[in-house]
């Protein structure tokens, strides 16, 4: 071979070369389905685009929406896709995903879910970007990033404090000349009031829908009789608490004060949905950030929705009312992109524009220096909100610590428990029972 050939081979082997890299920078990404990253143009960061997830009702996924396009305005380079739904099936599905290792990579948490979550190893640990300043936590309540984390590690950053209670029809009450409730009344009085609104509106209108299978308002009432839903690894309820709780809803079925049983399963957590919103009852249980909502989807605007604290026991051992971390903010561990995730996360808690959109929706913000700059702006539900928080914090007990491993299918239980006795398919005694056993044999498999 004449030099003149060699030197040929090898300009033609380089470029052969080149072209295969070039073929698998383009097309052969190894990015995970939860955060891609498309090839780098000239001059600029390679994109990034990472998966989002929250439940909520319309109008959340607006707010959230639009603080995702400002997001992306802020930081070129960095694209949210996002991923919302309704409650129901929200855990169902980020299970699976999180089973097939295809979770987004940011993710909304409920409180009653993050230990579970944290010690499976699927949650992104955020310390390291609150020491780097990615993610600013020194305006946050103490109390709150407590809240969100597990073994002295931050796995959730808390979007807002929130607490329950029951949002009520003031406009509804007043036609009827019945007077709104005080923060002192009790479950016997809630009881009386459902009734005499069944009574004088009649034709099909309850005073209250039957959550006599919602396990956080069930909570509270465990919380009354001076124990916790949970004691350890086992249920920390009695079974004459359950007794009790379960009786108190079947008399107010019976007396046609709460919804029948066929109404009742007929609801779904959607607020669109609830009896109150679509002008079938004056009463209901409720989170304080979703009296925003409640209002923008009741029946009838010229109607207006006011709080007030879950009833209290006559001879309670404590108050069952507590201020919750709203939803939290979570990172995906698989993530490919933490810094991005801990940088999106700080924008919703953190910064003046970001927190300015999404306001009060998903509870008071936990940053104090937002919460003075949101003051002069607030609407007049995010004004009953703030107010309703200051009653309860002035009001309540320490919120119990996270749910432990098989909360998710102890409260689907639960449902299932209350839908049993209400249809009549079994009695309250031997429903509570099977309860018990069951569920501290979910939380035996859990250990």
């Amino acid at each position: 071979m004449t030099i003149k050939g060699t030197k040929g081979l090898v300009l033609l082997l380089s470029s052969i070369l080149l072209m295969t890299t070039a073929a698998c920078s383009s097309g052969g990404s190894n990015a995970p389905d939860g955060a891609k990253a498309s090839s780098k143009t000239e001059g600029s960061a390679p994109a990034i685009e990472l998966r989002m997830t929250w439940w909520g009702s319309q109008t959340r996924h607006d707010l959230t929406t639009k603080m995702i396009k400002r997001f992306e305005e802020k930081n070129p380079g960095i694209t949210i896709k996002p991923e919302y739904s309704g409650w129901d099936g929200y855990f169902d599905k980020l299970s699976t995903q999180v089973a097939g290792s295809n979770a987004p990579d940011i993710i909304q948490m409920d409180y009653a879910f993050l230990s579970d979550y944290a010690k499976r190893g699927t949650l992104l640990d955020l310390t390291p970007y609150t020491r780097d300043g990615t993610l600013r936590t020194e305006d946050h309540d103490s109390s709150m990033l407590s809240a969100g984390s597990i073994d002295g590690k931050l796995y959730a950053v808390t979007l807002g404090v929130n607490a329950p209670g029951v949002v009520y029809n003031a406009s509804v009450l007043q036609e009827l000349g019945i007077a709104e409730p005080q923060e002192s009344w009790t479950w016997k009085d809630f009881a009386e009031m459902a009734n005499t609104i069944a009574k004088k509106k009649g034709n099909g209108y309850y005073g209250t829908p039957d959550i006599s299978g919602t396990t956080n308002i069930f909570e509270v009432f465990v919380r009354q009789n001076g124990s916790g839903l949970f004691a350890g690894n086992k249920l920390g309820v009695s079974r004459e608490v359950i007794d009790e709780w379960f009786n108190y809803w079947q008399e107010l079925r019976d007396s046609g004060g709460a919804t029948t049983a066929e109404v009742t399963a007929a609801m779904t957590n959607a607020l669109e949905t609830r009896p109150l919103s679509v002008g079938q009852s004056a009463l209901d249980f409720a989170w304080s950030n979703q009296l925003i909502t409640y209002q923008n989807v009741l029946k009838d605007q010229s109607q207006k929705l006011k709080m007030q604290v879950i009833p209290h026991m006559e001879g309670e051992q404590k108050i069952g009312e507590y201020l919750k971390p709203g939803q939290f903010i979570s990172g995906n561990a698989k993530t490919k992109y933490p810094k991005e995730v801990a940088k999106l996360i700080d924008f919703m808690v953190n910064d003046p524009e970001g927190t300015a959109i999404l306001g009060a929706e998903r509870g008071v913000p936990v940053n104090s220096a937002v919460r003075e700059q949101l003051k002069p702006s607030l609407t007049a539900e995010e004004q009953l909100i703030f107010d309703f928080i200051d009653v309860v914090s002035k009001h309540s007990s320490d919120i119990d610590p996270p749910y432990p491993q098989g909360f998710s299918e102890i409260d689907k239980n639960f449902k299932s428990a209350s839908e049993q006795i209400s249809f009549g398919q079994a009695g309250i005694p031997q429903v509570s029972e099977q309860f018990i056993s069951g569920s501290n044999a979910i939380l035996d498999k859990a250990k």
